[in-house]
């Protein structure tokens, strides 16, 4: 059970980071949006309406993503952000609204998800739910730490943890003399 809960997240941080972690190996990242806003002096870039990721690899779709520039020393987003090597510069990349991240049969939601990219750290909030397949898990708070390879699903008040997994029908039959 936890192989399939690890798969599942390593799964969808391939997902949802696969640019940032694989920087030497570039491919297109195509965002449309029904507007986008450069602020550099809060060193964002939030893309809103009908947000639409598209990589060879993945498919990510929101309300709104903002992503998060580390500042230059001077205080300021270096000129490279807006460049082919913006995954360099990018601090945290947050999701907003009816999140959905697809690849192949795998599926994430959530209404928000966070990913910081020098911590390594993914947080899906707001009724996260993992599938992959026919399996699932979901809870309150999904939290995956990439370079340790270690996942947390925290239910609380409004949503305990929930597990499924496919086995083997005769897996739970009582043992035959």
């Amino acid at each position: 059970m936890i192989k399939a809960f690890a798969a599942v997240l390593f799964a969808w941080t391939m997902l949802f980071i696969g640019g940032a972690i694989q920087a030497q190996d570039q491919v297109p990242v195509k965002i449309i949006s029904d507007k986008m806003d450069y602020d550099q002096e809060n060193n964002t870039v939030i893309f809103t309406g009908n947000v639409h990721v598209d990589r060879s690899d993945f498919e990510l779709w929101s309300d709104k993503l903002t992503v998060f520039m580390q500042a230059a020393p001077g205080g300021s987003a270096t000129q490279a952000s807006m460049g082919p090597d913006a995954s360099r510069d990018i601090e945290k990349l947050l999701a907003e609204g009816k999140v959905r991240i697809q690849r192949d049969n795998q599926l994430g939601t959530s209404e928000k998800a966070t990913y910081w990219t020098k911590k390594g750290v993914i947080v899906m909030e707001g009724n996260p739910v993992l599938k992959d397949g026919e399996g699932s898990i979901s809870g309150e708070v999904i939290t995956y730490h990439i370079q340790e390879n270690r996942g947390v699903v925290q239910g609380g008040e409004k949503q305990r943890v929930q597990a499924v997994f496919m086995a083997p029908a005769d897996s739970f039959s009582p043992a035959q003399e």
